[in-house]
């Protein structure tokens, strides 16, 4: 399953779903969009409008709700 996280530097929740993943040992992309254009480009192709904008599997999030993401990685587990 692939994760990927696109971020900004000062960016509190950013912060926060990055740690949360490392604690879970689950594997993930980060994606600066604060210094990357076409990394922020891609965030809006997307459909992301702001940090953290995280996409799990097929699933999109806007926001770092634990239980939302607890909630997509047991459906995209399977």
């Amino acid at each position: 399953m692939d994760i990927i996280v696109y971020t900004t530097e000062h960016c509190v929740s950013c912060n926060a779903i990055l740690k949360y993943l490392q604690a879970k040992e689950l594997s993930y992309r980060q994606l600066d969009v604060g210094i990357n254009k076409e990394n922020f480009n891609e965030m809006l192709q997307l459909g992301g409008i702001a940090t953290p904008f995280i996409i799990i599997g097929t699933q999109k999030l806007h926001t770092f709700d634990r239980n939302k993401i607890e909630e997509v990685l047991r459906n995209e587990h399977g």
